[in-house]
C-alpha cells in the first residue's frame, strides 16, 4: 500500500515538473498582456458582445505559442481587462488548438494541407464557441435577500 503512494505522488510530481514550464509561460504572457497592452484597448476591441470582438479574439489566438496550461493565466487576465466572455472563450478555444509552433510541426509531420486545415479548424471552433457564449444571460446577480435572481428581475 505504501509502495502504491508513493508511486503516485512520484507520478504526481513528474506531471508537476513537466507542465510547469509551460504555465510560467503563460503567467510570462499574462505579464506581458497586463504590463504592454493597455486595457481600454482590450475593452475597445474584445469587450463588446458581438460577433466581431469574437473573431479578433479567434484570429489573436491563433499565432499565439501557448499550450492548454499557459492559456489559462493569459485568459483570466485578459478577462480582467475588459475582454467579453464570448471572446474570452474563443480565445481560450483557439490559443492552444494552434501557434506558430504546432503549425510548423504540423508541417513537418503531416502535410501542407493538414499546415492550413488546423488554423482553419481552430478559427471556427473559437469563433462557434465564442458566439453560442455570448448568447448565454449574464451572470446571475444576488438579491439583498440573499436569493439569486435573474438580470432584470423585479
Amino acid at each position: 500500500m505504501i509502495d502504491l503512494l508513493v508511486s503516485i505522488i512520484g507520478e504526481c510530481w513528474s506531471i508537476l515538473v513537466e507542465s510547469a514550464p509551460y504555465v510560467l509561460f503563460g503567467f510570462f504572457v499574462a505579464g506581458i498582456l497586463k504590463a504592454y497592452l493597455p486595457e481600454k484597448v482590450v475593452a475597445r476591441h474584445l469587450g463588446g458582445r458581438n460577433a466581431l470582438s469574437v473573431l479578433k479574439a479567434s484570429l489573436f489566438g491563433i499565432p499565439l505559442p501557448l499550450c492548454s496550461c499557459g492559456v489559462i493565466p493569459a485568459t483570466i487576465e485578459l478577462r480582467k481587462q475588459g475582454a467579453s466572455k464570448g471572446a474570452s472563450a474563443a480565445f481560450l478555444v483557439s490559443v492552444p488548438e494552434t501557434g506558430v509552433d504546432s503549425i510548423a510541426i504540423t508541417w513537418a509531420l503531416l502535410d501542407p494541407i493538414m499546415t492550413v486545415v488546423r488554423p482553419v479548424a481552430s478559427f471556427f471552433t473559437a469563433t462557434v464557441t465564442g458566439l453560442l457564449m455570448n448568447r448565454l444571460p449574464e451572470d446571475i446577480q444576488p438579491s439583498t435577500k440573499g436569493e439569486a435572481k435573474e438580470p432584470g428581475c423585479g
